[in-house]
């Protein structure tokens, strides 16, 4: 943390501070201590030992810095801004908190691991009191793969925030998805922070990003072999369903197979959820019909809602061209034929 409080309740910045009297943590009131050097930025640290809930993750270099950048960049912009506020409804402490067109916003710069629980919580309770929030992940958060983490911080318009406070650059990573082979893959935008101003940094959050074609394949012989020797639960129950119902992984159609399998929003794999979508509706199926189904596959935590249907609606369309369903209308198709 920058600031701590004095024994009269004022508060003082690291860089100000000479050791000369005792100072406390704004959010224990637990004694803290300076730490800098010739490496080292100056801030309060707690004790070993020491509890506290308003800064109980730790702050790397990497935090502080890209704290300080940040507060640097909105204020040479003009932007109202406090450093480390406390905000007694919430009892909750922003990294950065702006003033902006009579908006109130809370910047928060995550660089290590967060729970989930408590992500949500915070992000809650800003909102609850009509904050707004953005944040900000650190280098660690590169999605070079698709981990709970990286899901539970991507925005609604499928991007990843990252800011690099040694290069002071912000990155943003988007059109995230799964190539034929369940690989991730990404586009990046790289801008200096100093060269941004806020209605552009906004927008990086907010503005809707294109839908790009994407291709798919059909899934190999040896990656059916495969499935049948996979150990785990979901596939152990999905092998079982398949032999109860009178069928072997081969014996299903090819659609059902297609890669990628993997998708952003479901934790499960594609190739499951579709089997048992079919297995489900015999007849016809109707768009509630796919917002119920949604619910039941297990999804990745996430701040922000995506919308589930999507993958469902790219099987349809599969589905539609393979003349298995007839459309009926815009939020209704008949099963044309049965395979399985």
């Amino acid at each position: 943390m920058f600031f701590a409080l004095t024994q009269m309740n004022e508060r003082i910045s690291a860089s100000d501070y000479t050791r000369t009297i005792p100072v406390s943590c704004p959010g224990c009131n637990k004694p803290v201590f300076l730490k800098k050097g010739p490496k080292i930025m100056a801030h309060f640290a707690h004790y070993a030992g020491a509890e506290c809930h308003q800064f109980s993750e730790g702050e790397t270099p990497q935090h502080l810095l890209g704290k300080q950048r940040l507060f640097e960049w909105l204020t040479k912009l003009n932007i109202p801004v406090e450093m480390e506020a406390w905000l007694p409804e919430l009892k909750q402490r922003p990294d950065l908190l702006v003033t902006y067109q009579n908006r109130r916003i809370a910047l928060e710069y995550q660089c290590s691991s967060i729970p989930f629980a408590r992500l949500k919580e915070r992000t809650d309770g800003y909102m609850s009191k009509g904050y707004e929030v953005y944040w900000i992940c650190g280098m660690d958060y590169v999605p070079t793969t698709y981990t709970e983490r990286i899901a539970a911080f991507r925005q609604k318009n499928n991007t990843l925030i990252c800011l690099d406070s040694n290069q002071n650059t912000l990155h943003m990573y988007h059109d995230l998805h799964f190539d034929t082979r369940n690989r991730l893959q990404k586009k990046q935008f790289s801008i200096i922070l100093s060269d941004l101003d806020f209605p552009s940094f906004e927008t990086l959050f907010n503005k809707p990003q294109p839908n790009y074609p994407r291709k798919k394949a059909a899934m190999t012989y040896q990656n059916h072999l495969l499935l049948l020797k996979r150990k785990d639960a979901v596939h152990r129950d999905f092998l079982l369903d398949i032999y109860l119902g009178g069928h072997t992984v081969h014996s299903l159609p090819n659609y059902i197979f297609t890669t990628p399998s993997k998708t952003l929003e479901f934790c499960q794999p594609s190739y499951i959820w579709r089997y048992q979508l079919l297995a489900k509706f015999r007849k016809s199926i109707t768009v509630q019909d796919l917002k119920a189904f949604s619910q039941a596959i297990p999804q990745y935590d996430a701040l922000y809602l995506h919308e589930p249907l999507e993958p469902l609606l790219e099987f349809i369309a599969e589905l539609e061209r393979a003349k298995v369903l007839k459309r009926l209308g815009e939020k209704r198709w008949q099963v044309q034929t049965k395979e399985y």
